[in-house]
């Protein structure tokens, strides 16, 4: 695959300048397909009406009205399958698990919490009505008042933040079930569960169509309309993801570059600064810094 990256989306950031968490609140009377994405912080996802399932990684689940999903930093998820959601609503917070252990303080260590749910495999948990509606006044006003300079206003964001994650931590501790995921495209979710295995390797779509019996220009356009993103985008973006992860450990940057799968290093810079809007070096730099001040 020797496209050009003219079309390859950002690595998602907050949404605002903002560096340790963000909110928002939508609703859209149609929306098209956003494509699978992913960022360095977590993700506290309320899926409130319209879409039907959502993605993360290698998993499918079906969506239900006022849903709570956790997303951990560094997984490819989003909504999928070949539907446009119509009157989509939801919410969410962007938070940076600096932010998380700054909320926690001396009482919860808020990101182990989180965690302990996600690596037993659980990441949905049904809000009742009540929660639901409380989130999403929470979530609205944080939205609204982000940008505000007003120090009372900052505080009472910040008392807004601690408000909502409470109501998380008690939803996902009396929580029992466990969504389990479902195939909405069995070739397509083979492909992609294939990439996700192999995205470090040298992966050809002539190669990768043959393999799974199906035309180039049948994979290259299936492949969009389930994911969002084109096959090559797809696997950029999940090797920045994973050189995103190994940045903060102490690797050298050209072996993070070879563990991603990039032939050489100059290719590596120019891939990760343009979906990341800083190098390597950079992006290091400010994880330290932000982990000094946390």
């Amino acid at each position: 695959m020797n496209h050009g990256l003219e079309n390859a989306a950002s690595f998602e950031g907050m949404i605002t300048d903002r560096h340790d968490y963000d909110a928002c609140y939508a609703y859209n009377e149609e929306w098209g397909l956003y494509g699978l994405h992913c960022h360095d912080f977590y993700e506290l996802y309320i899926h409130y009406s319209g879409a039907n399932f959502y993605c993360i990684d290698n998993d499918v689940y079906p969506l239900e009205p006022d849903q709570l999903i956790v997303v951990p930093p560094f997984c490819m998820h989003g909504l999928i399958g070949e539907n446009t959601p119509k009157n989509y609503e939801r919410a969410f917070l962007y938070i940076t698990p600096a932010m998380l252990k700054s909320c926690g303080g001396s009482q919860i260590d808020l990101e182990r919490f989180l965690n302990k749910y996600i690596q037993s495999g659980k990441c949905h948990f049904q809000l009742t009505s009540e929660d639901a509606q409380t989130c999403k006044n929470l979530l609205k006003n944080l939205a609204n008042d982000l940008r505000s300079t007003s120090t009372v206003t900052r505080f009472t964001n910040h008392v807004r933040v601690l408000n909502f994650l409470a109501v998380v931590c008690q939803t996902m501790k009396r929580s029992q079930a466990v969504t389990e995921p479902v195939v909405v495209n069995e070739v397509m979710q083979e492909i992609l569960s294939y990439i996700n295995e192999h995205f470090t390797q040298q992966m050809k779509l002539e190669t990768l169509a043959r393999q799974f019996g199906v035309s180039v220009s049948f994979l290259s356009h299936e492949f969009v309309r389930y994911t969002g993103r084109s096959v090559y985008d797809y696997v950029l973006h999940r090797r920045v993801q994973m050189a995103k992860a190994l940045i903060n450990e102490a690797i050298p940057l050209n072996e993070v570059a070879y563990r991603c799968g990039f032939n050489d290093y100059s290719n590596f810079l120019r891939v990760f600064s343009k979906m990341s809007g800083m190098s390597p070096s950079a992006y290091r730099k400010m994880n330290k810094d932000a982990k000094r001040d946390a």
